[in-house]
């Protein structure tokens, strides 16, 4: 293949790891964000799920524009909308800073519904589970720095000049983007490609198993890294630091984790047994890092929930690369569907959890509704069918009857 499939995989990795940046280094600095504009838990809890609520609707329009601008452009809109990060923690008023985290997240929701098909235009097929699994890891290496970085360096420069500085990086990659970015199919190939209609990919059960998998543990996710510094700091007396580090471990872990997942489901040439296993330790993960007094114990649960979030990443979203009849257009289309469908609602969590910290006192009882509901993930891994090779070869060697 095309050598320049390593500049294009390279770009939209940042693209997306910068937005990852700007996106969750709001969670660790909240406290100061509702002092400096009066607002409570569940008010401020909507910076994070505004965001969430663009990726519930613009995923479908996303895979729309890309059809009748091609994926090329349609990725530079998007990391250009993304690049208002710069200005949002300028904004007057609380308002207008829910009104710019809207349209970064608008940005986030394109490029996340296009990287896949774009990838599928430059990689062969027995690479995709590998790049795959870094594209899924980009965003969360983008919050693990976040979780890291954004309170030392608000203790230097403050809190709103480093998500000035955060946001900085969005447009520099959108420049970059500009400039390096191009298609991976000609246009004779892409018009061979691009017959694929909203209802088709709707009508398809995979669309709406991988919709029911990836739903529970988006939800979680959201929720544990809005509001887990927070919990740590008032439940176990952490400082700001060490609570906003621990929440980054489990990121940190998932690392690494993912780009085994994406070997892993490669060698195994099989994508469900990885997935099943995720859901299971998810759960699991999740209550003791969040209900553990022990430090110990909580680092432990940290690993096993970061191995957990970040496993099933390369499976789950090669499966639809590798059904019968998908071109890039149809997964465009299909990851509109399930993006959409997800954040839907997920992006409730954040807010959810807010709410019942107004109304008991403690995060825990909605940590551990969404850390419940994170098992959706291995009942969605039974329900899929298995796509990998080992399993096209065992049925292609399977006796006639």
């Amino acid at each position: 293949m095309k050598r320049y499939r390593w500049v294009i995989e390279s770009v939209l990795f940042l693209t997306y790891f910068v937005f990852g940046i700007s996106w969750l280094a709001y969670a660790p600095l909240m406290g100061d964000v509702e002092k400096a504009f009066d607002v409570t838990h569940a008010r401020a809890g909507a910076l994070i799920s505004l965001v969430s609520i663009a990726k519930a609707f613009v995923p479908l329009l996303a895979g729309l524009l890309a059809a009748r601008i091609g994926l090329r452009w349609a990725l530079l809109a998007g990391a250009g909308l993304a690049s208002v990060a710069v200005a949002a923690p300028l904004m007057p008023g609380f308002d207008a800073l829910l009104a710019t985290r809207f349209v970064f997240g608008v940005g986030g929701a394109i490029v996340v519904t296009l990287m896949g098909p774009m990838v599928m235009q430059w990689f062969p097929r027995d690479e995709l589970p590998m790049v795959n699994g870094l594209n899924n890891v980009a965003v969360n290496t983008g919050i693990t720095v976040a979780m890291f970085t954004a309170v030392p360096l608000a203790g230097r420069l403050g809190w709103q000049t480093t998500l000035v500085v955060f946001g900085a990086l969005s447009a520099v990659v959108t420049v970059a983007w500009a400039l390096l970015g191009r298609e991976g199919l000609t246009a004779v190939e892409r018009k061979a490609v691009e017959k694929a209609s909203l209802g088709e990919v709707a009508r398809r059960r995979e669309t709406w198993i991988v919709a029911l998998a990836f739903t529970g543990p988006l939800s979680l996710y959201l929720a544990l890294n809005t509001w887990l510094p927070t919990h740590f700091q008032l439940a176990f007396g952490l400082g700001k630091a060490q609570a906003s580090q621990v929440t980054g471990l489990f990121n940190l872990v998932g690392i690494p984790v993912a780009i085994l997942g994406g070997w892993l489901t490669g060698r195994l040439g099989l994508r469900r047994p990885l997935i099943v296993a995720a859901g299971l330790l998810m759960p699991v993960g999740a209550a003791g890092l969040c209900l553990s007094a022990d430090p110990t114990l909580r680092v432990a649960s940290a690993v096993v929930l970061g191995a957990a979030f970040f496993l099933y990443v390369a499976p789950l979203f090669t499966i639809p690369m590798e059904l019968e009849g998908m071109t890039p257009p149809r997964v465009a289309l299909m990851m509109g569907v399930v993006f959409s469908v997800s954040y839907v609602v997920s992006f409730l969590s954040p807010m959810l959890v807010g709410w019942l910290k107004d109304t008991t006192g403690t995060f825990a009882p909605g940590f551990m509704i969404f850390a419940a509901l994170s098992s959706s993930l291995a009942v969605g891994g039974m329900l899929l069918p298995e796509t990998g090779p080992a399993a096209r070869r065992a049925t292609s060697l399977a006796p006639a009857h």
